[in-house]
């Protein structure tokens, strides 16, 4: 049926459309209240069942961290339990020889009271298994006793060595050496039950002094920790939480350790006992600990029950001991109280219904009265409204005939005019607009203006231009804008808002031109006025001008600024003699080669014929400007090929700084040219500063820098020694080396002159090859002269370790001067370790892993944290002599001292202390557990030859 619309039949109809949409909404929002209320109270109990489930892995995990800081504490006891029985059973054999020896020496030959002891340590037996026995050797490594193998007896064993290259004996007599004649020593070695292949082992010695023997014995840690992973399995097994909670244990090979279930498959692989459910949970729990552990529900029987019910288990591996650790609860636990919510949740959701329905039949009648009301005054403001649309329609006919008029101008307009809405989009735009931009007229309509942007604008400049069309309704001025195939342009723009009677914007009007060609035509008279047209550098006027920008910043940013002027010696000659093209042509790559040298925001010009100016900015210190400095003079020295002829023009350089040398740019540059006619005066070729001081300084330098160079050669390097004494025994025990520089004709040179050239230039690598190689060469002389063995100690800088060949190159010094690689301590300082480049790591790898003991000087006094002795792995910590100098007479040097021994002692490492002075200081030091010192309390550094007499002399005896 078709419906007729009247203004009279209106009213009624919209009074009836009206009912009938407010009767279908007020049920749909009864109907969504009554789903809404139940979708609800289903989140709830959604909600309530997740948190009853995290609270399962909490507990879970709680349980779990609390048995697995059980195991920790298990697995922490089992090497001191092993230190614990080995002294034990040494200090019993000791006091066995003792006694053996107290009651038969005098009465019986020496030979004899041997033999009587050694009967008497040879049968016995103790640990599990028959494997703890006791043996002896003497301090020259041949053997004494060693009950399982009675034929080695008499034998040299000083060059056993285990499947890591550690000699065993050599580890042993070293141990009693420098422990005070008894030690633990680590090695590996061949255990009963594993014959075909090493386990690590550990072993107490002990020196029994009437015949100088080391007696001791040891035992494999394997053992030790699986009689201590027992000890673990049965706490687990007792440990019980809520009324289902269990702990399982499997091995990562898949060998059932602990099941509460089923102790009876304990020892069994988990694929040969249980039903196929069994194994398959099994064997999920397995690869989940595999992979790092976590959470794993499964259906699972209870035990006593044909009930299969869901269960809970946390999963983690504990790596020390290869097992998986399982702990599980049935998710019952928590049943009865996830079912009591459940059906309170019903009961709240069902006495909520009634009231529902009421609100809804409440809201279904006031809907009813207000459509009423509201249809009764739509009809009065629909009439009103058709008498304003019959006068509108009068007035549009009367604009029509005006906004031809204004279209005509729109199309016709030379300019591109664009117009938008109060938001910035784009109504409409003339065919100018498109023939300037590109873009036809459907491509941009309804967009933003912003696609015309060209990127070149900050985010400040349009802000500004919006404020200024806001403020006062217009903006005018050049900008940048990109056409269609992406070319940026320059125009002339001008915007205008259009507002209403309110003062409400309607639209923005947009006007502009291409101003392309006469930009062009600005910047071909700017080249024309600012730079040198040979060159294409700034001319003088544009390098004033810079200059004076460069100034002015360095000024806000308290910095300094570096001006050198360049003069290309003897350059007149050649242009004189081959003619100004081919000068043209030299100048011209003079100019290219300086551009490459500098950053973009220095500045290269040109100061007329053959003189040059370089503006280097941002420079905090005087000394920053001389890498530039040196490549400019290098880089401009290169020979010129220009017309098949080989120049060779060098620089003169003079360089005034600000504020040093002036203030201005006329006063730098005066001086800087005055430093430049210096240069020359001095041979040409080099460069001066203004600055007197800083010239001596640089020529200084430069004097330390050229010597070094040729150090080698002439032989003018020299090493001398400084012993390091065992504290406890007063025995020399190593040597640091020390680099001496004596130029021919002048007395030596402190390191602390020359290494800072030599690391800077890179002379320290050919250097530093030499001191290694020096250094091995003296040691195997001193060996061969029958010196008692000392452990040599040699600084190593940073671009050293840098080096890719490194760690050949001490494996080739090692193996030519025949010394094994634990003769040998690097010495780095902390600064190697805030160091981050990957090249450094590697080395310091490869020198562990050749055998080489890494110490760590100066510790503590720079910015390294004790995190990064986690990350590499060293051997000793020197202690800065800042700390032992005071050490007397200031007692937070002492606590400081003492908590460097005492991390040093918890991470196995050996403590050097340096600056030792005076006995006072050595007995602190003595006192606190510091192993080794060196200082002029014991010897200030010596040649070579002096050195070796040291050791000689005090070595085997207590000075």
């Amino acid at each position: 049926m078709k419906i007729y619309v009247t203004d009279r039949n209106l009213p009624r109809l919209h009074l009836a459309g009206t009912m009938i949409v407010v009767i279908v909404l007020a049920l749909v929002l009864g109907a969504s209240f009554l789903l809404i209320g139940a979708s609800e109270h289903q989140r709830i109990f959604d909600r309530l069942e997740h948190n009853f489930s995290v609270k399962r892995q909490e507990r879970l995990s709680a349980e779990m961290a609390a048995a697995i800081g059980y195991l920790d504490f298990v697995h922490s006891r089992t090497e001191s339990v092993l230190r614990k029985a080995l002294r034990e059973r040494v200090e019993t054999a000791i006091q066995t020889a003792e006694a053996i020896y107290a009651r038969e020496h005098g009465r019986h030959t020496e030979a004899e009271v041997k033999r009587l002891i050694i009967e008497a340590l040879r049968p016995q037996r103790f640990f599990d298994e028959g494997a703890g026995y006791f043996f002896i050797d003497d301090m020259e490594g041949r053997c004494v006793l060693l009950p399982i193998a009675p034929q080695r007896e008499g034998q040299s064993l000083w060059d056993n060595r285990d499947d890591t290259g550690h000699y065993i004996m050599r580890g042993l007599v070293a141990t009693v050496r420098e422990g005070g004649g008894e030690g633990f020593s680590a090695y590996r070695w061949y255990a009963p039950d594993q014959p075909a292949e090493m386990a690590d082992k550990l072993a107490f010695v002990k020196v029994f002094k009437p015949y100088n023997w080391i007696i001791g014995t040891g035992d494999y840690l394997h053992r030790w920790q699986q009689a201590q992973l027992k000890e673990g399995l049965e706490r687990l097994r007792a440990w019980k939480f809520g009324e289902t909670g269990r702990f399982g244990v499997m091995s990562l090979d898949g060998r059932l350790l602990l099941q509460a279930q089923w102790p009876e498959h304990e020892g069994q692989h988990y694929r040969t006992v249980g039903s196929d459910d069994v194994r398959r949970v099994r064997g999920e729990l397995l690869e989940l600990g595999r992979r790092g552990g976590g959470v794993l529900e499964y259906p699972w029987l209870r035990r006593g029950t044909d009930t299969v019910s869901k269960r809970m288990s946390y999963v983690q591996p504990y790596r020390p001991w290869n097992i998986v650790v399982v702990a599980s609860v049935f998710e019952q636990e928590m049943q009865a109280a996830v079912t009591a919510e459940r059906d309170e949740t019903m009961r709240s959701l069902s006495a909520h219904v009634p009231a529902i329905l009421l609100a809804a039949a409440a809201a279904f009648t006031l809907a009813i009265v207000a459509s009423f009301f509201f249809s009764r005054w739509m009809g009065r403001q629909l009439r009103a409204y058709k008498h304003h649309i019959d006068a509108h329609a009068e007035t549009l006919e009367r604009q029509a005939d005006e906004l031809h008029l204004a279209a005509r101008v729109f199309e016709t307009s030379k300019e591109g005019i664009i117009i938008t809405d109060a938001r910035a989009n784009i109504l409409a735009v003339n065919p100018s607009f498109c023939q300037i931009t590109g873009y036809a007229a459907e491509d941009v309509i309804g967009k933003s203006p912003r696609l015309l942007a060209s990127h070149r604008h900050d985010a400040e400049f349009y802000r500004s231009m919006w404020q200024s069309i806001n403020d006062t309704g217009t903006w005018s001025g050049e900008i940048w804008n990109r056409r269609v195939d992406g070319h940026v342009y320059p125009e002339l723009l001008n915007i205008s808002s259009v507002r209403n009677a309110a003062g409400a914007v309607l639209h923005y009007i947009g006007t502009f031109l291409d101003i392309s060609e006469r930009k062009e035509a600005e910047e071909r008279i700017r080249q024309l006025v600012e730079f040198d047209l040979l060159t294409r550098l700034p001319n003088r006027a544009l390098l004033n001008d810079r200059l004076t920008q460069a100034i002015a910043a360095a000024e806000r940013e308290g910095k300094r600024v570096a001006v050198l002027v360049i003069d290309m010696d003897r350059f007149k000659t050649v242009n004189d003699s081959l003619g100004h093209a081919t000068g043209d042509e030299i100048l011209q790559e003079v100019a290219a080669r300086l551009r490459r040298l500098v950053r973009q925001s220095d500045t290269v010009s040109r100061l007329g014929g053959d003189e040059f100016a370089l503006v280097l900015t941002g420079l905090e210190q005087p000394a920053q400007a001389l890498p530039v400095i040196r490549k400019v003079i290098s880089t401009l020295s290169e020979p010129y090929l220009v017309r098949e002829h080989d120049f060779r023009i060098t620089p003169s350089i003079g360089i005034a700084l600000y504020p040093d040398n002036g203030a201005d740019t006329e006063t730098l540059l005066k001086n800087a040219d005055a430093a430049m006619y210096h240069a020359k005066n001095l041979g040409r070729n080099n460069f001066q500063f203004f600055t007197t001081d800083f010239n001596q300084w640089a020529n200084d330098r430069l004097r330390i820098e050229n010597g070094l160079r040729h150090a080698l050669d002439r032989s003018e390097l020299v090493l001398h020694y400084q012993p390091q004494f065992n504290l406890a025994s007063q025995r020399i025990v190593g040597c640091e080396v020390l680099l001496r520089w004596q130029p021919a004709g002048e007395a030596l040179m402190p390191p602390d002159r020359f290494i800072p050239v030599a690391e800077d230039t890179g002379l320290i690598v050919p250097i530093g090859a030499w001191v290694l190689d020096e250094a091995c060469r003296q040691l195997a002389a001193w060996d061969a002269e029958g010196a008692a063995p000392i452990r040599m100690a040699v600084n190593v800088a940073v671009p050293q370790l840098r080096q890719p060949d490194f760690v050949a190159n001490v494996r080739a010094t090692l193996q030519r001067h025949g010394l094994s690689s634990d003769r040998l301590e690097i010495e780095v300082t902390e600064s190697v370790l805030l160091d981050r480049d990957e090249r450094i790591a590697r080395t310091l790898e490869g020198l562990v892993e050749l055998g080489i003991m890494l110490s760590l000087d100066d510790f503590g006094t720079g910015y390294a944290s004790l995190s990064y002795l986690r990350n590499f792995r060293f051997d000793v910590l020197k202690i800065d002599r800042s700390f032992v100098s005071e050490l007397h007479r200031n007692r937070d040097d002492i606590t400081l001292i003492r908590a460097i021994i005492s991390i040093a002692r918890d991470m196995s490492l050996l403590t050097i202390a340096e600056g030792i002075e005076s006995a006072e200081q050595c007995a602190i030091l003595t006192e606190l557990g510091c192993g080794v010192g060196q200082g002029y309390h014991f010897s200030r550094p010596v040649p070579a030859i002096e050195m070796g007499a040291m050791i000689v002399n005090r070595a085997g005896d207590p000075a």
